[in-house]
């Protein structure tokens, strides 16, 4: 089997690649040492994946050891719109590194091991095949206690939809938890992709809420 790596600034990314079952080495380029760190990380792999929050630049001297490797790689943004400048930087072919992106800016464990099926089939020719990205909700509500009261104030907790996708929600609860044991409010909890562009009935949902952070 073959075995590929994910660099990634967004812990959820990491989360999702240890949860789907494939075979992903996995590293925080924000905590990682590129001169102790790297080699041993990367050793074995296959194709390389460096998904950084921010430019080239943050991590320049990450992303130039990874390429000098010879390996494969595949360099993208940390945002839900492709950055074309981070994937200049890849050595498969644009549309492969395009679809790379759909596959983790939907995110969870389902997509990692598709993920891994793509660029194993599409640029190491495995022959394993593969599913298109799963395409998830914009947002959603979590299921909650009802309130104990129903004229309290309902108070949104937001949080990105990559936790949601990951398994990465206890904090949230723990939030909402705290909210409501207040006796003055109701917590109600929302994940989304995003509040840049959010869509009109994410919009509509929040308006509905007193507060909201």
């Amino acid at each position: 089997m073959t075995r590929l790596a994910v660099l990634s600034t967004s812990d959820t990314d990491l989360l999702s690649a240890r949860a789907s079952g494939a075979d992903w080495a996995v590293g925080n380029p924000s905590r990682l040492d590129v001169d102790t760190d790297l080699g041993g990380l990367l050793d074995g792999t296959d194709l390389v994946i460096v998904r950084i929050l921010g430019s080239a630049k943050s991590w320049q001297n990450g992303l130039d050891a990874v390429l000098a490797r010879g390996v494969p790689v595949v360099v993208l943004g940390g945002e839900q719109t492709p950055d074309a400048e981070l994937m200049s930087y890849s050595t498969v072919p644009i549309g492969t590194a395009a679809e790379a992106h759909r596959y983790l800016a939907h995110g969870g464990p389902t997509n990692l091991a598709q993920l891994h099926a793509f660029l194993s089939d599409t640029v190491l020719l495995g022959g394993e095949g593969f599913e298109p990205p799963a395409e998830l909700p914009e947002w959603g509500v979590l299921d909650r206690p009802a309130p104990a009261v129903e004229s309290l104030p309902r108070v949104g907790v937001l949080f990105y939809r990559a936790h949601h996708t990951s398994g990465n929600v206890q904090f949230a609860h723990d939030l909402a938890d705290a909210i409501d044991a207040t006796g003055k409010a109701h917590a109600v909890v929302v994940h989304c992709a995003s509040l840049r562009g959010a869509p009109d009935d994410l919009l509509a949902e929040l308006g509905t809420l007193d507060a909201w952070s």
